[in-house]
């Protein structure tokens, strides 16, 4: 009986020992595919706005890197001043951009249409930056020497991370940082067309500079006069100090805007000539205002022009409006009455001494 009993046991040891070892000897197994996350989504920061909205950028125009403050819709953005892109990059599972792989930053790229092309221009010349604090970006860059002239402003960037499964999300595209009534199309590799499709950063800053850019010292203001055939005489700038042509009662004159072809063209009147090394004329793109400045002791007066005192130029839609954009004038009564008598409203309704003889003649664009 005690063999027996023995036996039992040892039995019972092998059968459990077996029955351990057919157990470890399954393989592990793994799914077919590696864990997914959720992918990264951008939002405005619904600074200009009653509130964030995703695919949706936060857009300002200063003079500096920070981007704290708006130079103001009063002027027009120029070259040198910085363009700014704040938004919120939000992923449920944590994942973030950083300052040293920039993965905002990196797929973005510039656009614009510059002076009256209707096609886009990838600008290649900007110097571009990023700060990102948790969730916060912020995207900035330089308006370069190429972005001169450029009435319409695009850029594309993509919902990206550097580490995730998805990293990638949606391309966001911006036709008109000027336009700021709609959020940003979705895929897309450019743009579209703003007369098609028109789509701006959702959240743009009320006290935005506006366009077209200018580049200080190759953007022009000046003065002409209408010749009898009753074109544009370009030959001689009235703002010119070498100028000798003198505005006189019966003219027509033209304020008009260009931008040089060449920055550092010393010419002081444009060349509309088509093709390369044309000058661009801007003027539609601006409102003028005439008004007087000095004093009329040319006239044998002792007045001094009011600071308030502004002239009519010609309706826009009469006969004589400017189909190029000018901003055109006519001196003293077009009707043939007494000149004078055109501005006796002036300097507070009491006239000037001998109209507006005497006084120098200031245009205004804005």
């Amino acid at each position: 009986m005690k063999k027996l009993a023995i036996k039992k046991v040892a039995l019972s040891l092998f059968l459990a020992g077996y029955a351990a070892s057919s157990a470890y000897a399954l393989d592990p197994v793994m799914t077919q595919n590696s864990i997914e996350g959720s992918k990264p989504v951008i939002w405005s920061k619904g600074a200009h706005t009653s509130a964030p909205a995703q695919r949706s950028l936060t857009l300002r125009i200063s003079n500096d890197t920070t981007g704290a403050t708006s130079l103001g819709n009063g002027v027009k953005a120029k070259v040198g001043d910085y363009i700014h892109i704040f938004y919120d990059l939000v992923d449920a599972d944590g994942d973030k951009d950083s300052t040293t792989k920039k993965a905002v930053l990196n797929t973005l790229t510039v656009y614009a249409k510059i002076g009256t092309t209707s096609t886009w221009t990838e600008i290649s010349d900007i110097t571009k930056d990023f700060t990102v604090n948790d969730e916060e970006g912020h995207i900035y860059f330089k308006i370069s020497p190429s972005m001169a002239g450029a009435t319409k402003i695009g850029f594309k960037l993509e919902e990206i991370t550097p580490y995730g499964a998805p990293r990638e999300n949606e391309w966001l595209w911006v036709s008109d940082i000027w336009d700021g009534t709609t959020t940003p199309g979705h895929s897309g590799s450019n743009p579209p067309d703003p007369g098609q499709d028109q789509h701006g950063p959702g959240d743009k800053d009320p006290d935005i500079p506006e366009g077209p850019i200018e580049y200080p010292g190759a953007t022009v203001l000046g003065i002409f006069k209408y010749n009898s055939s009753g074109s544009v005489d370009f030959t001689n700038n009235l703002v010119d100090s070498s100028s000798t042509e003198i505005p006189k009662y019966g003219d027509k004159l033209a304020a008009v805007v260009w931008l040089k072809a060449n920055p550092t063209d010393t010419r002081t009147t444009p060349n509309f000539t088509t093709g390369p090394g044309g000058d661009t004329n801007q003027s539609a793109s601006y409102t003028f205002t005439w008004s007087l400045d000095g004093t009329n002791s040319a006239a044998n007066g002792s007045q001094t022009a009011a600071a308030a005192d502004t002239l009519l130029g010609v309706a826009v839609g009469s006969p004589d409006a400017s189909p190029e954009g000018y901003g055109v004038i006519k001196l003293g009564d077009p009707a043939g009455g007494k000149h004078n008598a055109v501005y006796s409203n002036l300097n507070g309704g009491a006239g000037y001494d001998a109209g507006i003889q005497g006084f120098k003649l200031k245009v205004t664009a804005n």
